[in-house]
């Protein structure tokens, strides 16, 4: 109403003064400070330019508030550590080196640097703090214009300016972190004398652990700025090489009330509808939340607690989820007519053509598992089966990176390989060439495949040719009807587009499995991925398809198959639980120091969560790993996945629903935060990242255990003692849930020790040095 529209207005007005206030005083400190130079009074810099540099930058306080109550979509955590490093360097360098009258300057020119001196003359140290407010002039002017008309309108932000704020950066950030750490560490001869900094320039008697606090405080940039670059470089190419948008059709979000499309507004009141019967209150927490970006974690984990409170809350939330989806969302045909998702399923015209391609290769006389393990940091590669693939799953239950009856049912797939002949099971895989899908492995053990995957001609002539060379079978949609087409003439008409051709495929689908798979069960396997806000829409698209043949086909004929990923939140055994705490009690000494370090800075956290009551009175388990750079569509789609598991096991579906590993394809590495993390995670017990293979493989083996156990967790049979264990049994997590550090701050130390192994000796002889002094000192 009128007061919200209030509210905006002055939000908007309050946000342009402050960017305009903050140009203008920096553009002001760049004009003294270039005069000052070229007047040669540079002795005079800190006594001209003291009170803006610290009316200027001390209002970048506000900046913290401005995230923490959701007025700007940055994170709290960056600003926080980018706005402390510029006060710290202000009032605690700055001020005390520059105003200070005895301030010891005993180098007569240069300046000599050394891991327990620092000396320089008086002119090149006023000339290092002028490097420093040139660099953060720079970027500041930069900045403030781009959010100043961004605030008003994001869509008027001229090219040149955009372009500056996401490219400026590669040559400032480097320059004043330079700075910042070279005025810091001009203050080493005052507190070696016992004098420390304190507020307005003055001097206090410094206490002896007070070099350690700036060795610490130095020790940071180590991984600030490796983090910073990289979100930076990542943000660079989202926005200056940003993909073209395609046409906008099939399954999209609903409009809102401003005209627009928006996945924050649809999220927020997916997840309140979710949860509004259940816990009123914990709905009404997910309208107000203010910066649904870096702030939607907290309410996925509010969801799983609640969840896990009772099968009775699990089902509701799951059931309610998916109508608010259903009811919501839009579907933009081919001819852009526009209709709620609902009734566009409704609709019972279009359908595809069929064909089937058997493979050209018999049977071979035995069928076996087979992992190609390559191990991701030491490079060393063998293929395993058999007895080595055995003692292998032993060495990783042993060591914490998958759990006991991941190793169990995996180890049973492998003694007994009549479970491998797959030449009487029946899949649909739902994006057939995913690099995470089972397509390899149930094509190298002879299964039936009914494959749905884009209308794409390469796509078509890798899966034809492969089944060709092999004892499958694969049937699949056309846009024609067969006629003895072959080579590019048949490619190029296969394929559906399961985001656009949803009601069809379905249609198709209703026809096809009972004639394929006559009446034997059928696993439907949803392995579909996209960036951003398409993968939430290509993964409703695949629910409507799974749900359609669960209605038509029969619960009890189907078992639903799909991956968890380890970056979400789950319900876990008390063993896990129990683990991540040992593990933490026994960690390497320089994990133990970096964890106090870190700890206040949301970085090295533990693992464990405090367990809570469920509706029994007994204590429920859960770990929080999801992760806020990952965004809030991603845990949405995984969320989708897990809503229909419990709804379609409650109505005596099979679901295999197991957490994969990290894994390093090309869709996560292709961001080089993720890839940076994935090459140093090792470190952190008992983490462990695997290659596309080998996931494939292993996770291929659990899917076969799932569907040929009845006793496994996936047979609706088997009563678990908290629905929301589903998604935690035969877990092979990685690591994920005993790893000493909760999973989403490990990352930063993990790029830092990723670094030190690409670019070698020096970077971790610097770090040995700090962690010798911090030794040495306490």
């Amino acid at each position: 109403g009128w007061s919200r529209n209030a509210g905006k207005m002055l939000r908007v007005l309050y946000l342009c003064f402050y960017n305009l206030f903050g140009l203008c005083g920096w553009a002001m400190i760049l004009f003294q400070v270039v005069s000052i130079l070229l007047e040669g009074r540079i002795t005079h810099l800190w006594k001209e330019l003291e009170s803006t540099v610290k009316l200027v930058q001390g209002a970048a306080v506000l900046e913290i508030m401005h995230s923490l109550l959701g007025l700007v979509r940055s994170p709290a955590s960056r600003t926080f550590i980018q706005v402390t490093s510029r006060l710290l360097t202000v009032w605690g360098s700055m001020d005390p080196l520059y105003s200070y009258p005895y301030t010891p300057f005993p180098k007569g020119k240069g300046c000599n640097f050394s891991l327990d001196m620092a000396e320089c003359s008086e002119d090149w140290n006023y000339y290092i703090g002028a490097m420093t407010l040139i660099a953060w002039s720079f970027a500041e002017i930069i900045r403030y214009s781009f959010y100043g008309i961004n605030t008003i309108s994001p869509k008027s932000v001229p090219f040149l300016i955009v372009w500056f704020r996401y490219s400026g950066f590669i040559v400032l950030y480097p320059i004043g972190v330079a700075g910042e750490m070279l005025c810091a560490y001009m203050t080493l001869p005052l507190l070696q004398k016992g004098m420390c900094p304190r507020f307005e320039g003055l001097l206090q008697s410094c206490p002896s652990y007070s070099v350690t606090l700036l060795y610490v405080f130095l020790a940071n940039y180590l991984w600030g700025l490796p983090w910073l670059y990289l979100t930076m470089l990542g943000e660079r190419k989202k926005r200056l090489y940003p993909k073209p948008a395609p046409k906008l059709q099939g399954v999209v979000f609903p409009v809102s009330k401003n005209g627009e499309r928006s996945t924050t507004n649809a999220a927020k009141e997916i997840f309140a509808r979710a949860i509004e019967a259940t816990d009123a209150k914990m709905a009404e927490k997910v309208r107000k939340e203010r910066n649904w970006r870096f702030g939607y974690t907290k309410h996925i984990l509010n969801n799983l607690v609640v969840s896990a409170k009772s099968q009775k809350h699990a089902i509701e939330i799951a059931e309610n989820g998916l109508k608010a989806m259903y009811e919501k969302f839009e579907f933009i045909a081919e001819d852009n007519t526009t209709m709620s998702f609902k009734d566009a399923l409704a609709k019972k015209s279009g359908s595809f053509f069929t064909h089937t391609v058997k493979g050209r290769k018999g049977r071979p006389s035995e069928l076996s598992i087979k992992v190609p393990y390559k191990c991701f940091h030491t490079g060393k590669e063998t293929v395993l089966e058999g007895h080595d693939l055995i003692d292998q799953i032993d060495r990783w239950v042993q060591y914490g990176t998958i759990e006991p009856d991941c190793g169990e049912a995996i180890k049973e797939v492998v003694r007994n390989k009549s479970c491998c002949d797959l030449s009487k099971e029946y899949f649909v895989l739902l994006g057939a060439t995913s690099a995470m899908g089972p397509f390899q492995l149930l094509k190298e053990l002879g299964a039936n495949i009914i494959a749905i995957d884009l209308d794409r001609p390469g796509i078509w002539k890798k899966i034809i040719t492969e089944i060709e060379d092999s004892c499958a079978t694969v049937t699949f949609p056309m846009r024609a009807a067969f006629s003895g087409q072959q080579g590019d003439e048949l490619y190029k008409l296969c394929g559906a587009n399961i985001m656009n051709q949803t009601p069809e495929i379905c249609n198709w689908l209703k026809e096809c499995v009972p004639k394929v798979c006559g009446g034997k069960p059928v696993t439907l396997g949803g392995y579909t991925y996209l960036d951003g806000e398409l993968h939430v829409r290509v993964n409703l698209a695949c629910d409507a398809v799974i749900s359609s043949v669960i209605q038509n086909y029969g619960a009890k004929n189907v078992r639903i198959a799909s991956l968890c990923t380890p970056t979400d939140a789950y319900v876990i055994p008390k063993e896990a639980h129990d683990a991540s705490v040992n593990n933490l009690k026994e960690a390497p000494i320089w994990q133990k120091i970096l964890h106090v370090i870190l700890s206040p800075f949301g970085r090295l956290l533990p693992n464990t969560l405090p367990p809570f009551k469920d509706a029994n009175g007994k204590d429920v388990y859960i770990m929080d790993g999801l992760v806020v750079a990952q965004g809030p569509n991603y845990a949405w789609a995984k969320r989708l996945q897990q809503w229909r598991a419990v709804l379609a096991r409650s109505q005596g579906a099979t679901v295999s629903i197991n957490i994969a590993p990290a894994t390093a394809t090309l869709s996560v590495v292709s961001n080089k935060s993720f890839a940076a993390a994935y090459g140093g995670m090792h470190v952190f017990k008992p983490m462990e990242v695997f290659y596309q293979q080998v996931s494939n493989a292993v996770m291929g083996a659990l899917l076969i255990a799932d569907i040929s156990n009845p006793k496994s967790a996936a047979a609706p049979s088997v009563e678990l003692e908290n629905p929301m264990l589903l998604f935690s049994k035969n877990a092979f997590h990685g690591g994920a849930m005993r790893c000493l550090f909760k999973y989403t701050s490990i990352g930063e130390v993990a790029v830092l020790v990723y670094l030190a192994k690409l670019y070698g000796f020096y970077l971790l002889a610097a770090a040995a040095v700090v962690v010798g002094f911090l030794l040495r000192s306490v």
